[in-house]
């Protein structure tokens, strides 16, 4: 897993031909802390796509830099679905469950396919 912590590492990873799962979070929030567990499962199993995770406090540039780039408002803690430089799927707070991470996946295998 990759984490991003600069401005340029988000822009090669948006510029990047791979399909990006990308988990932007805060350590210090409660809800960050929720959303963690549900991204820590999900890592415990193979994936397909490039997996990266932004902390926001460290690399506010970076997390604020992807949603100016992307047109989806920062929030977080937030997961990107990316995919030749856009956002296919989104979700943040409370909506992030090992469910979602699962199905955005798999929607973005399929859009890399297309």
């Amino acid at each position: 897993m990759l984490e991003i912590r600069t401005l340029e590492e988000m822009d090669a990873l948006l510029g990047g031909p791979d399909p990006v799962l990308l988990f932007k979070y805060s350590p210090t929030c409660g809800i960050s802390q929720v959303a963690q567990e549900s991204w820590d499962e999900f890592l415990s199993e193979k994936h397909s796509v490039v997996l990266a995770q932004c902390d926001v406090l460290d690399a506010n540039p970076a997390a604020r830099g992807i949603s100016e780039r992307i047109h989806v408002a920062h929030q977080s803690p937030q997961v990107l679905a990316l995919h030749g430089g856009k956002c296919i799927a989104h979700a943040s707070h409370y909506s992030i469950k090992t469910a979602w991470l699962e199905q955005a996946e798999q929607k973005l295998l399929v859009q890399s396919l297309a």
